[in-house]
């Protein structure tokens, strides 16, 4: 099996807000709405977020955020997968042992 199938994934009991710096709840860059209802606007509302994929890319990683239906709610891209979780650990306060690899 390819390196590029292997994943990471961080279930959660119950939906999370993605958080950032702004303190509203919800990250604003557009990347965060591609895809969604939610999207549709100017504003972003917040997204609940289910589960967490870290996943290889060509070139790098990127870090899934999925809804409860497995939709997509947001991604962003990381050099690493260190640096995926960094990024989930401050937004969702998991760590890397709350990560799972999945084929």
């Amino acid at each position: 099996m390819s390196s590029q199938n292997l994943k990471l994934v961080c279930d959660f009991s119950e939906p999370r807000l993605a958080s950032d710096d702004s303190g509203h709840g919800y990250l604003p860059h557009a990347a965060m709405g591609l895809g969604s209802m939610r999207a549709v606007g100017t504003h972003h509302g917040p997204a609940p977020v289910s589960r967490l994929v870290v996943q290889k890319q060509t070139g790098g990683w990127c870090l899934f955020r999925l809804d409860a239906d497995g939709g997509f709610v947001g991604d962003t891209w990381h050099p690493d997968a260190d640096d995926a979780i960094k990024t989930a650990t401050a937004e969702f306060g998991v760590t890397k042992d709350d990560f799972t690899l999945k084929l």
